[in-house]
């Protein structure tokens, strides 16, 4: 495992990217499982092959599960999208409880 993947980012998502809905890949890291997927708008919550969890939408954040989890709290906390961000960090946490996390 490289230092990158233990690395935060958070960037607006591109057209290259593909489909937010729906990600392939995210940062050119290979989604291994689809978590959950955003019922207002395109948007997912994924788990990548590097061991890191990614948010997908207008923006894509990456990070371990504890990273991104604060990086949702603070999302919520704007109000827009609160519904999406409250399932995004249930589904991430019971990820963590349940130890599949790896």
């Amino acid at each position: 495992m490289t230092a990158r993947s233990h690395t935060f980012t958070s960037r607006g998502w591109l057209g290259d990217d593909g489909d937010p809905a729906r990600p392939q890949q995210v940062l050119g890291v290979p989604v291994i499982e689809q978590l959950a997927t955003r019922p207002d708008a395109p948007g997912a919550l994924v788990r990548l092959a590097d061991r890191r969890f990614a948010l997908t939408g207008p923006t894509v954040a990456a990070g371990l599960s504890h990273q991104l989890d604060r990086h949702i709290q603070r999302r919520a906390a704007r109000g827009a999208g609160s519904a999406w961000y409250a399932e995004a960090r249930r589904v991430l946490r019971t990820v963590r409880r349940t130890g599949s996390e790896a």
